[in-house]
This record gives C-alpha cells, structure tokens and sequence, in this order.
C-alpha cells in the first residue's frame, strides 16, 4: 500500500509539472462525460416526471374514432360500461383544445368532474373550483403568464363553434397551478362541466371521452375488449401501456443523442493516444533518471497508468458534476427540447433531481476505462526506454 501511495505521489506531481496539458486532457473528458451525463440525468428526470403524472391518469381512456378522426362519446354507454366487473368508476369528461388569438396559442379547457379536483392541490394562489359552480376556472401559471392575469381576475374566451352563434364567455379566475404542476397544467383551464361545454361547442349526453376507473389495474386487457363491444368505433388508452410506450420514447431519444455523441468520446481518445504517445524531452530524461536510479519497468508503468487513471477520474467527475448543475440548476437548456415537446405555451422546466448512483458510477467508469486502456501501450513504452538513450536525449 504504501508503495503505490508513493506511486500515486510521484503522479500527482508529474501532473502538476505539466499543469496545461493535464488540464486540457481533463477539460475534454469533463466536456464529453457532461454531454451524456446530461443526456442521462435528463431522461431520469424526465421518466420520473412521467410517473408523477401517470398517477392523475385514468386506468382507461376510453375514446371514440370515426372515419379514423377523434369523436364524441355518447355519454348513454356509462351505465353499461360502469357495470362491466372489475370497473369501479366511468367519468365522462369534456375536454378540448380553443385557440385563443391574442396569444395564438391553443390551450386546453377541461370541465371539471371529481377527478380534475386532485390537480387543485398544486395551486399557488387562490381556491380550488366549488362543486357546479359557474362563470370561474382555474389556470395553469404558464397560461396565467402569457395572457397576463392573476387571481381575481376575469378572462373573456369566444367559443369554438364559429360564425355567428360564436359567443363571448367571461370567466372569472380564482386559482393559479403551481410552477410544479407545469409540466401537466402549462396550457390548462380547468371550468365547471358547463361552461366546459359552451365553450367547446359540445352538446349535453356528449363527451370527449370515458375516464376507466378499474379495481384491479392489471385487468385492464379483459375490460378494455368488453368495452370495446359497447361503446363502437372505441379507441382505448391503458395507462400502464401508455407509461411504457413514454418510457420507450424516451429511451428512444436519449439513446438517439448518446449515439450521436459517441464520435466526440471517439475524437477525444484519439487526441489522448496521440498526446501520450509523443513523450516530450523532459519527460523522456525524467523517466531515464528514473530508470538509472533503480526504478523497474513495474514501477515506471504503473506510476504512467496512475497519471492517467487521475486525470480520467477528475475529468469524469467533474463531468458529472458539470451534468448535475446544466441539468437540476440551470434546467438543461437547449437540450430538453430534444427529449420533450410542447405546444407553444412552453411551461417552466423544475425537473426534480432524479440521479442514480450506479448509473453515475457507470458513466465515470464507461469513460475512464476507455481512457486509461488508451494509455497503456504509451506507458509502456515510456518503461521500457533505455535509460542512457533517455538521458542523452533519444527516442
């Protein structure tokens, strides 16, 4: 032990008499370890994001296609549907995109039934929507931002039918989602169940679709093909199939940016393998000192292998770190929107930090490896050198 510590002495001078080269190395694998620790710590966040969310989802979308084009769902099916086994509760919801123009962006109106009442504990400001209550809604702070209003308030929003039965609704604002909520409540506008339907233009024993609350989730397979023989033209969303095919996507993408970073890993290597392969003259009369001194080829090699495990761990650690800030503190920008999307009210990034160790460790690890791999036949020229040549200055 106390010989490699004396070995791992002699490195960390080494490498601090030659302080610029060192810390360009470093430099460059901090850069590169930094790109995929974004990319990874960003895929966690946002997975972790995507089952925060899926715990507000229904257990059953239960939608309405026609001629291959999303349509209302005859809100008569309920009972029939509500009486299938292993279904708890059916909620016919409305919900639907306005476009309003003075922000030309579409935001969603949502009619609120018992289950959109959960989202109400995200609020920062005001109160949550009263039980049928009319003329008042609740929005989501990115929307609240963008057409400049607050609690107290009141908006005016024309309805979707068009022409000349388009009428002018005033709502009046008595809550605001919290920044937290965002990723879920950005563009939302949450009103009573009637106001919902005036503004889009939706007609009583009519909804959007059936939200499936079911007893045991992992039945869903058997409730979804008896639902599917009442409610006709059905298109029907499984939660716990949507959760994954977000996981894949996300998978997907991540995957896609780590593959096209792998050339920058490849590029860095290279420029490693030459810079440790071309010893300077300084260092070919220390290592010929070292040799005259008594130092075996052993010793040599492993204080070279030292020098290049530091220099591979310090850059590998400080890209992790680096990845952890762009990503947790300063919200990844420029990269999130490779791995989500949004409509034109982008909502706030607050990603909670989501950081695995062993995946952490792995990254540090996948890179150092590679590096120190890169410098071995180097070092071991570096050991093998003939001490005389070495001191007179030859190769």
């Amino acid at each position: 032990m106390k010989r490699q510590l004396a070995l791992i002495g002699y490195a960390l001078g080494a490498l601090s008499r030659r302080r610029g080269r060192s810390a360009a190395v470093t430099a460059g694998l901090a850069l590169v370890v930094g790109l995929f620790g974004s990319v990874l710590f960003l895929g966690d966040a946002l997975r972790a994001e995507v089952e925060a969310g899926a715990r507000y989802l229904p257990d059953l979308s239960v939608q309405r296609l026609v001629a291959g084009r999303p349509a209302l769902v005859p809100t008569d099916v309920v009972g029939a549907v509500r009486g299938i086994p292993g279904v708890r509760s059916v909620n016919a919801r409305v919900w639907g995109y306005l476009y309003v123009p003075p922000i030309s962006a579409n935001i969603t109106i949502l009619g609120a039934t018992g289950r959109e009442a959960t989202l109400h504990a995200a609020m920062v400001a005001g109160r949550s929507l009263r039980a049928g209550e009319r003329g008042a809604c609740v929005l989501g702070a990115a929307l609240a931002e963008a057409i400049g209003v607050e609690p107290g308030d009141e908006v005016s929003l024309s309805s979707d039918v068009g022409g000349s039965d388009a009428t002018v609704h005033w709502l009046r604002i008595v809550g605001v989602f919290h920044d937290a909520s965002a990723l879920r409540t950005a563009d939302v506008l949450i009103t009573s169940d009637a106001d919902a339907r005036n503004l889009l233009g939706v007609d009583a024993g009519l909804a959007t679709d059936l939200a499936v609350s079911l007893t045991t989730p992992d039945e869903a397979r058997v409730a979804s093909e008896k639902i599917a023989l009442l409610v006709a033209g059905a298109r029907i969303v499984d939660k716990q199939l949507l959760r994954r095919t977000y996981a894949l996507t996300l998978d997907g993408r991540g995957g896609l940016l780590s593959a096209m970073l792998l050339p920058a890993l490849a590029a860095l290597l290279l420029l490693a393998w030459d810079r440790l392969t071309g010893l300077s003259e300084a260092e070919r009369r220390e290592i010929g000192v070292l040799k005259a001194i008594g130092w075996e080829v052993s010793e040599v090699l492993t204080a070279r292998l030292w020098e290049s495990l530091l220099v591979a761990l310090g850059g590998a650690t400080l890209g992790v770190l680096g990845a952890y800030a762009y990503v947790f503190l300063a919200q990844a920008p420029g990269l999130a929107g490779a791995l989500y999307g949004w409509s034109a009210l982008y909502p706030p990034l607050r990603l909670t930090p989501q950081v695995d160790a062993a995946q952490a460790l792995a990254l540090i690890v996948g890179v150092a490896l590679p590096f120190v791999a890169v410098g071995l036949v180097p070092a071991w020229r570096a050991a093998t050198l003939d001490p005389d040549h070495a001191l007179r200055g030859g190769a």
